[in-house]
């Protein structure tokens, strides 16, 4: 029997990959920036909520970080000149090797250790959190500085959320992060009221998405929701997942079910924003997208009925 080669699957080019080039996507969003404003991010790293933090935070602070550099000039003078870390001085710890003291502005010590032999893994990095006025500034610095900004997880950035990324000399990978207030916005799509159709048309566990008004309609048998798109952890815009009967956020992994109530992922959420929901007189259901109601939970008094399924439910 003649044997038949199965035809080559052709993987598409990673980032790392001698032929990989960054989409138009990742340029964009690497030198994007935040509106000017000092406000401080209300959230911590990775973007967990200040009440994550207090509820299952076990490290509250920290003293100190403790980076291996194998040339200690060059390495002291990138974090005062990039970074922007304060110099206090040489070998100011017991620390046996060679070492350089640099603080943050808050008040934490960077402390450089001097070694013949430095590793570095993939995915390991340091993060520190901006304000956006001082993410705006960082943008400058390291634009000047000659780096070639990319955003490979640009598609998996929220709403107001931003990151430069960049390696120091001794390729330790740096983070600065902004989630600005933006995050935390009501976002109104400017589509006023959208007509979704005769309600007749619904059947009750119908999600429709409606992409011009930026919402899901929910037909329950309490009546109509509908949602809006933007997840109430940082504004990223969800997705219905059909097979799970439930709401998605790819951006950090919360779920929501068909009545916008969070079942998982971020913990200590409140449920999905509602646009207000009205019917016309020849019974077609009206969504006004300028009308943004928050809830904590699901009640089913928040459900919209038809005038007709109002009446006969009396």
């Amino acid at each position: 029997m003649e044997s038949v080669q199965a035809p080559e699957v052709r993987r598409r080019p990673q980032n790392g990959d001698p032929d990989w080039k960054p989409s138009k996507l990742q340029r964009e969003r690497a030198r994007s920036v935040p509106p000017p404003s000092d406000e401080r991010a209300e959230v911590g790293g990775h973007s967990f909520l200040p009440s994550v933090l207090k509820e299952f935070g076990l490290v509250k602070g920290f003293s100190h970080l403790v980076i291996e550099v194998t040339d200690l000039d060059r390495a002291e003078a990138w974090y005062q000149d990039i970074a922007g870390l304060d110099l206090l001085g040489r070998d100011l710890t017991n620390e046996d090797r060679p070492h350089s003291v640099l603080q943050l502005n808050t008040g934490q010590l960077v402390i450089l250790v001097k070694s013949d032999h430095v590793e570095t893994r993939s995915g390991m990095h340091h993060a520190f959190m901006l304000t956006p006025n001082q993410y705006r500034r960082m943008m400058e610095h390291v634009l000047a500085a000659g780096y070639d900004l990319v955003d490979i997880r640009a598609q998996f950035r929220a709403h107001g959320e931003y990151s430069i990324n960049i390696k120091d000399p001794d390729g330790h990978g740096i983070q600065f992060q902004c989630n600005s207030p933006e995050s935390r916005a009501i976002i109104r799509p400017g589509a006023g009221v959208v007509d979704c159709g005769p309600a007749d048309a619904y059947r009750v566990g119908d999600v429709k998405l409606l992409k011009d008004g930026d919402f899901f309609l929910v037909r329950r048998a309490e009546g109509f929701l509908a949602m809006t798109r933007w997840c109430t952890h940082l504004n990223g815009r969800i997705v219905y997942q059909r097979e799970h009967w439930r709401f998605y956020c790819p951006y950090h992994q919360s779920t929501f079910d068909r009545c916008g109530d969070p079942i998982g992922g971020e913990p200590n959420l409140t449920a999905l924003r509602l646009n207000r929901v009205s019917f016309s007189a020849d019974g077609r259901v009206l969504v006004d997208t300028d009308d943004v109601i928050e809830r904590d939970l699901f009640d089913p008094t928040q459900a919209a009925l038809p005038p007709a399924a109002a009446v006969a439910a009396r």
